[in-house]
């Protein structure tokens, strides 16, 4: 059974997660400017998006191997 607690954690980080700036979802959660228990979820977030970020580099970075590859070929 899922609590309301795990729904409004789930909430906030995938706030987060997408992009929406942190005062933003500190208002609709209603934390305080300097909330210790806020930070966690920000910390959380931007592990999450570096994450994201790297994987789709490495994947830009394929790609623009794979481009040239088939430029030397012509």
């Amino acid at each position: 059974m899922v609590t309301t607690h795990t729904m409004r954690r789930t909430a906030i980080t995938t706030l987060l997660s997408l992009g929406m700036p942190e005062a933003m979802v500190r208002k609709i959660s209603g934390h305080s400017a300097n909330s210790k228990e806020f930070y966690r979820y920000v910390n959380y977030a931007q592990q999450f998006m570096d994450i994201e970020s790297d994987r789709v580099f490495s994947l830009l970075n394929l790609e623009r191997k794979e481009v040239l590859n088939i430029a030397e070929k012509c």
